[in-house]
């Protein structure tokens, strides 16, 4: 990529120049992982039973070998999904790539941001045990805050809450769909990259043979962490008395994410260092609640039991 004469390549661009050396570009690479993690999904989704979902999970972990190996790369599949589609995003936003595409192409994009929160946290919740009970408590209490619909919300993204059906539909259906539909009218091609898929599919097969999923079943609320990406969001739910503002920095992120094309450069730079901070501390954040929290949300060392 040529720059101007006096002009040197930012950190993040010579980090992702260097990345496409070695590596596919983050954005093929989430495409082919969004691929294994449908497949997988629908492979999963034989053996899942949306009535009984941690008793079904726990007897394919004790069982059966093939079906749980295949939740590990859905599992391991998904987490780089994840982590790749940021990368696109700080690829994108690095070259300023948002100004390359069309309004609506960027909102599309943009739209991927919240169906993906809302399909990980969402598939955390299925697997029916203790965490994934109180991430939907959680999830619940963010929707209880927004002072229009609140209930149409939690009817509309939860069901009732003596069931996973609703919660269910929409993982494996309806915002699945949404996904695909969204990411190959981005990406503008219809199968991924064999060369992405090799690579994603490897590490998941990895992983998914050394680290299997489990569930959690006997820890008070105290000790239950939920996913990595929504440990930072518990601590900032436990040093905050108005969740409500939680929604609404999310709310305007997205927002400062959507107007980026529209505004002069210099002011989508700030913009862009602001939304660096923000997930720095955020990273931060999940680091701490990981490591640093004991029980009873005391700040502990983290050698300190060992």
């Amino acid at each position: 990529m040529s720059h101007p004469p006096n002009e040197s390549p930012s950190l993040m661009r010579r980090f992702f120049n260097s990345w496409s050396i070695i590596l596919p570009l983050p954005g093929l690479l989430s495409h082919a992982a969004m691929f294994i993690v449908i497949g997988s999904g629908i492979a999963l989704a034989l053996a899942y039973d949306v009535n009984k979902p941690y008793d079904a999970l726990q007897v394919m972990i004790l069982s059966n070998p093939g079906a749980t190996f295949i939740r590990g790369i859905h599992y391991w599949s998904s987490q780089f999904f994840l982590v790749l589609t940021g990368l696109h995003f700080a690829d994108q936003l690095s070259r300023n790539g948002e100004r390359e595409i069309t309004p609506g192409s960027w909102l599309q994009l943009c739209l991927v941001v919240p169906t993906l929160i809302f399909l990980m946290i969402s598939g955390f919740i299925l697997k029916g045990d203790r965490s994934g009970i109180l991430a939907r408590e959680v999830l619940d209490g963010l929707l209880g805050v927004v002072p229009i619909g609140t209930s149409i919300l939690k009817f509309l993204f939860l069901g009732s809450s003596h069931t996973l059906q609703v919660v269910y539909l929409h993982h494996v259906a309806t915002a699945t769909l949404v996904l695909l539909v969204l990411t190959l009218r981005h990406g503008e091609r219809v199968w991924p990259e064999p060369r992405s898929i090799i690579y994603v599919l490897g590490f998941s097969m990895v992983l998914a043979a050394v680290f299997t999923p489990g569930l959690n079943a006997e820890a008070s609320g105290v000790h239950v962490r939920g996913p990595w990406y929504f440990v930072g969001l518990q601590e900032i739910l436990h040093w905050t008395s108005r969740p409500i503002w939680v929604v609404v920095l999310g709310m305007a992120g997205f927002v400062f994410l959507f107007v980026l094309p529209f505004v002069p450069k210099g002011c989508s730079r700030k913009i862009k260092c602001t939304i660096l901070a923000c997930l720095i501390v955020y990273l931060s954040l999940i680091v701490i609640g990981i490591f640093f929290r004991g029980t009873n949300w005391e700040l502990i060392w983290p050698l300190a039991n060992s």
